[in-house]
């Protein structure tokens, strides 16, 4: 008797990632669920076109009809259960200059989720540094901007930079991620 063995190729993506953006894709149906790294579909599609082809194949690897994202991870800050491929290409295009600049995935997300999606692409323009905490920052802008020898050693010596923080908030948005803290002009 003859055996035939087929070979089933998983769709591009398929899978969990720790380090990348994920979303869970599942049947309203049936319930099942499946991870997808929508970073390697970003990465393996050349325009919007062939990424919203790869994330339709991805869908209908687990439903029929009707789906939802479930869950997601490093996109919380576009997430929707239902969110369009082109937000999420226009979220992983961001990240991708991001990456390129040297930034992490998280720093991305959070910069994100503190400025809103209108700043996608923005992150390296708008990053100022990373600074132990927001009087270190303080000083330091003040150093830069200022010419603290035009003023006489006493009263430099006794700015409270802790202070000249909530002076420049508005001008600068502070953001945690990878246990340290960024900021940016705005």
């Amino acid at each position: 008797m003859d055996t035939q063995t087929t070979t089933k190729t998983q769709p591009i993506g398929q899978g969990y990632s720790d380090n990348y953006p994920c979303i869970c894709i599942q049947d309203y149906e049936t319930n099942k669920w499946v991870w997808f790294n929508v970073y390697e579909i970003f990465q393996n599609s050349n325009d919007l076109e062939e990424f919203t082809e790869l994330m339709k194949k991805a869908r209908k690897s687990v439903a029929k009809d009707e789906w939802f994202y479930s869950d997601c991870l490093y996109l919380n800050s576009i997430y929707s259960e239902n969110i369009m491929d082109y937000e999420l290409y226009n979220y992983l295009e961001s990240l991708e200059d991001a990456i390129a600049d040297g930034h992490s995935v998280s720093l991305h997300e959070e910069f994100i989720s503190a400025l809103g999606t209108e700043y996608f692409g923005m992150l390296s323009e708008m990053y100022y540094g990373e600074f132990d905490n927001t009087k270190e920052f303080a000083e330091h802008h003040i150093a830069e901007t200022e010419d603290l020898d035009s003023i006489p050693y006493i009263i430099s010596s006794n700015i409270d930079y802790s202070n000249i923080w909530y002076d420049l908030k508005d001008d600068f948005e502070e953001i945690e991620a990878d246990g340290k803290n960024y900021f940016f002009s705005k």
